[in-house]
């Protein structure tokens, strides 16, 4: 079944259950996959949902971050309901542990030493952990991973 037709069944099960909330974000959810239908002028593939599916993730969590900073904890509480149902179509998530270990390994791989190494990691961290992880989270860690090889001096 693709991803598609299973938005489709679960927005039906919640219609029937009378889960408003996971109507809504579906319903917002296939609103956003039509337009980029229209905008490809075709189909989406699993992966192109996939990417919709992550990229209103990312959106949802700015306006998290933004209604903390604003005191709004009601509507940052609903945005963080709405992130757990999105994230159910996406791939399991890397653990804090499992991402830890991919900066490490492929910044080995790369022989990053200094903050200029930034650009050359996070493509490959991105492509690494293949949706699996969020920008945001890989980035701080690459930042950290090099901090720490900056200040040991390169001797790793």
């Amino acid at each position: 079944m693709s991803l598609t037709d299973r938005l489709n069944e679960d927005m039906k099960a919640a219609m029937r259950a009378g889960d408003n909330r996971r109507r809504d974000v579906i319903r917002y959810l296939r609103a956003a996959l039509t337009n980029a239908s229209i905008e490809k002028r075709g189909d989406l593939d699993d992966a192109e949902v996939e990417s919709v599916i992550r990229t209103q993730v990312k959106q949802r969590r700015d306006s998290i971050d933004l209604f903390r900073q604003g005191g709004r904890d009601e509507l940052a509480e609903e945005e963080e309901a709405q992130v757990a149902i999105l994230m159910e179509y996406l791939p399991q998530q890397l653990s804090h542990e499992e991402l830890v270990a991919l900066v490490r390994r492929t910044a080995d791989e790369l022989n990053v030493s200094s903050p200029r190494d930034m650009a050359r990691l996070m493509p490959a961290l991105v492509e690494a952990a293949a949706g699996r992880a969020d920008g945001r989270t890989l980035s701080q860690l690459a930042k950290e991973e090099i901090a720490q090889r900056s200040s040991a001096g390169g001797d790793f």
